[in-house]
């Protein structure tokens, strides 16, 4: 059976990072001619690496592999023909055999032939002819066995790409929908978080749980190898975009507002621009492949320009092409970029011998250890000659001359996967690649992958949260209205979810604020006809500004008010014959910096009671409730220096008090004293009169004339 595979451009970054060094092999001529028993070795044209084939050529060899049972096959790197030149490639030992492919110009370039099944020596037989006047290039890879037949990564095949997640979320990534080519199963996902070309973590199934903590844009790569050890050669590219941290623009986030005055803070917040210029970093470095024919490839994705949009003049939309290489020997390279169209450039096509790239580590015994990479750029408008016009020792680091002109890449697509390829095509000399990227012209506007995450601080999107002490309170929408009873310090909680789905909260303090007071009333009872000035006794200090404040009283009647008007400070109340309750409500209009033009009011009252007094004369100190059980006389705080003595019925003297207004009373139990009659003798040193007396019947007596009064009785102690 013939078979005729098609380019395998690009080998797995991963898989690339254990390669070594190959043992020194020489390119074969085809001009060499006979038979060749070998493998990984290059086949290339007459000319060698240095030059192109000639006019009117006609070369046949012959290759088989070393081993029995294992076959031949050919990857054709270059096929650079010209029409008039002609390879055949024939399924056996000999040019009798059937013939496999055969072409000119490029239409071999990245072909794989193998040795079909059916040919029992393994071998192929390569016919070149020219004519007059041609000349080209051509390399194939030299390999034994059989090529694989790859494996295809997928990440999140449900999902976009790229794909938005938050700081520290964990996200389990899907590459089950990764899928075989071939007859074996895929057996081994290995996943490269931050496309550094290093493998992160291995799994044995297709998921892989995996937090990104910092914000950014990641390249998320996947390699996969199946049961017969064949490892996937496309890479993935899944853009992961983790959303950045966003700038509130809540202002303030402080208030102080009145207790029982609503509070409106209507929340902002603004996503902050993150943005990535693409740029492969490889770290350390990774190997280039050192096998004949293998290629190293890598790749950037842009995305940011407008749909559609295609490169229409090269040289003016290229800035230049930048890698950071080092290798041992220049002259068996080629460098190329492909576009997403597949067009290329190659801006190295071998030459130059041993010429050192960089600061490479010349050491066959250690090929892994990197040495120094150099800034190597191709520009369109650069005129100091290619890589090969600058050999010897060791090429400077600095901008040059491509093999090829730019104007390959006219009518590329901008947006896609770029490519950047690498082929080594003699063994021995290695090297390493650091990074690369390509720069646009800035009317492109195409170096930078950028992403700003949305706050559309809708009521599904958007809401607070707080806890006054009576349960946490959820409430939707920007905007809120709260208040609080109390006095003190609260904090209430901003809650908004951006179109990444990630929440974010920001605490805003709130101090509820009064200001303390009462009304002072001089004297203090209505008594004998004098009028009581009632003040409305304010303290702002905890507050702010008290200037602008307004006095409304409450009172039961017009007229108990003997002067001044019901929004003054102060009024006189008078007439009263019986206690009576007065109030004033106070507003003051405070002017907070964070908070403007709050009105906040607090209402005061106070019972003003009249000066009667009411004495006892029955008490019950011996029962289990507490009632009744101490001699009070209502009243008698409203004068000063009142003298009680109580006396038993021998006239002994059981209690005495020269301030009994400030007393909380007599306590019988206290001072041992037996059920039986007392009795009491309360003098209350007033000037003079009206003094009106209430009994324990209710029954009033008024007493008039010069003070003191004395008034005697007695009091019944009752168990």
């Amino acid at each position: 059976m013939n078979r005729l595979f098609p380019s395998l451009q690009t080998l797995a970054l991963v898989a690339l990072a254990w390669m070594v060094a190959l043992e020194a092999d020489a390119q074969l001529l085809i001009s060499t001619g006979g038979t060749v028993t070998g493998c990984d070795d290059a086949l290339t044209d007459a000319g060698g690496p240095a030059g192109p084939y000639g006019a009117n050529e006609d070369f046949t060899i012959t290759l088989c592999p070393e081993a029995p049972d294992t076959t031949i096959w050919l990857e054709w790197t270059i096929f650079d023909l010209d029409a008039n030149a002609t390879i055949t490639i024939y399924d056996g030992d000999s040019d009798a055999a059937e013939v496999l492919a055969q072409g000119s110009n490029s239409q071999l370039d990245g072909a794989i032939v193998v040795a079909s099944e059916d040919n029992p020596t393994g071998c192929l037989t390569i016919n070149f002819v020219s004519g007059a006047n041609s000349e080209g290039n051509f390399v194939a890879g030299i390999n034994c066995g059989q090529p694989c037949a790859n494996p295809v990564p997928v990440v999140n095949a449900d999902e976009s790409n790229p794909f938005q997640t938050c700081p520290g979320q964990e996200v389990v990534y899907d590459g089950t929908d990764s899928y075989e080519t071939g007859d074996a199963p895929i057996v081994l996902w290995q996943w490269d978080w931050d496309g550094d070309g290093v493998v992160d973590e291995e799994t044995t199934e297709g998921e892989a749980p995996h937090v990104y903590d910092e914000p950014g844009i990641y390249r998320l790569q996947l390699h996969v190898k199946d049961g017969n050890d064949c490892e996937s050669t496309a890479l993935t590219n899944y853009i992961v975009q983790v959303s950045t941290d966003p700038v509130w623009t809540t202002n303030p986030l402080q208030y102080t507002a009145c207790t029982n005055a609503p509070v409106e803070i209507t929340m902002g917040i603004e996503g902050v621009n993150y943005t990535l210029e693409p740029e492969i970093d490889f770290g350390g470095g990774l190997f280039i492949p050192d096998e004949p024919g293998q290629c190293f490839t890598s790749e950037l994705t842009f995305n940011s320009f407008i749909p559609g949009q295609t490169i229409e003049d090269a040289e003016e939309a290229l800035e230049n092409f930048y890698l950071n290489f080092e290798h041992s020997y220049m002259g068996d390279l080629t460098i190329t970029f492909i576009c997403p169209s597949g067009q290329s450039v190659m801006v190295h096509q071998q030459g130059g011998g041993g010429t050192f790239l960089g600061v490479p580590v010349d050491n066959d015994a250690d090929p892994n250890t990197p040495g120094e990479g150099f800034d190597y750029y191709w520009e369109p408008d650069a005129t100091n000659g290619t890589w090969v016009d600058n050999q010897g020792g060791t090429l400077p680091a600095g901008s040059y001359e491509s093999v090829q002109t730019f104007s390959n890449l006219d009518g590329c697509p901008l947006n896609g996967v770029w490519q950047m390829e690498i082929c080594d095509f003699f063994g021995s000399d290695n090297g390493f690649v650091f990074d690369w990227a390509i720069e646009f012209a800035d009317t492109l506007y195409p170096e930078e992958q950028s992403f700003t995450p949305q706050f559309s601080l809708d009521c599904d999107s958007a809401f607070w949260t707080y806890d006054f002490g009576a349960g946490e309170v959820t409430t939707p929408c920007p905007t809120l209205q709260v208040s609080n009873e109390a006095p003190g310090n609260q904090t209430v909680t901003a809650h908004a979810i951006n179109d990444f789905g990630c929440e974010y909260t920001q605490d805003v303090d709130v101090k509820f604020v009064t200001f303390s007071g009462g009304i002072v009333a001089s004297p203090q009872r209505y008594c004998s006809g004098i009028p009581v000035q009632l003040l409305a006794d304010v303290d702002f200090s905890d507050v702010g500004n008290a200037a602008g404040t307004t006095y409304s009283w409450e009172f039961p009647d017009q007229a108990f008010v003997l002067s001044a008007g019901p929004d003054s400070v102060s009024i006189q109340v008078g007439g009263l014959s019986e206690p009576e309750t007065f109030g004033v409500t106070i507003s003051q209009a405070f002017d907070f910096i964070d908070f403007p033009d709050v009105t906040c009011s607090e209402t005061f009252r106070r019972e003003i009671e009249t000066c009667e007094i009411v004495i006892p004369n029955v008490m019950t100190p011996f029962g289990s409730v507490a009632v009744n059980d101490k001699f009070r006389v209502d009243g008698i705080d409203a004068y000063e220096d009142v003298q009680l003595q109580i006396k038993n019925r021998w006239g002994a003297t059981v209690f005495s008090d020269d301030n009994f207004e400030t007393s909380e009373g007599w306590d019988p139990v206290a001072d041992d004293a037996s059920p039986g009659v007392y009795y009491y003798i309360l003098t209350i040193p007033v000037d003079e009169g009206p003094l009106v007396v209430t009994d324990i019947n209710g029954q009033e007596q008024e007493y008039t004339g010069e003070g003191p009064f004395v008034f005697q009785g007695e009091l019944h102690l009752l168990r």
